[in-house]
């Protein structure tokens, strides 16, 4: 499987995070050379329980936001945006905007 030129990209930015954190984000959205995996697949190869690879994903999330709002990219003068992301618990959202940016399925 070849990896684009935005995945490259992604790649480099979640190499930023701590590993545990590059490691879940990677497996749950199949990045990489990593194929996609359960929350429950990764919690068994990780030897955590479900909550905690959904708590490590979450943060990790939030932190590669972080991470991309630095750039400038998004513009958000008012930050009401990157606010809403950086501190949202629903992982179903933060979930959202991964599929969104990474442009998976």
């Amino acid at each position: 499987m070849e990896i684009s030129t935005k995945e490259d990209a992604i790649l480099i930015i979640l190499k930023e995070l701590d590993a545990s954190h590059e490691k879940v984000i990677r497996m749950y959205f199949g990045l990489g050379k990593d194929p996609n995996s359960s929350i429950e697949e990764i919690g068994q190869d990780l030897n955590l329980t479900s909550d905690e690879v959904i708590e490590l994903k979450n943060e990790g999330i939030r932190e590669f936001i972080k991470l991309i709002v630095s750039t400038g990219i998004f513009g958000d003068k008012d930050k009401d945006f990157t606010d809403k992301f950086i501190q949202s618990n629903d992982s179903q959202f933060l979930d959202n905007f991964m599929t969104k940016f990474i442009g998976s399925n």
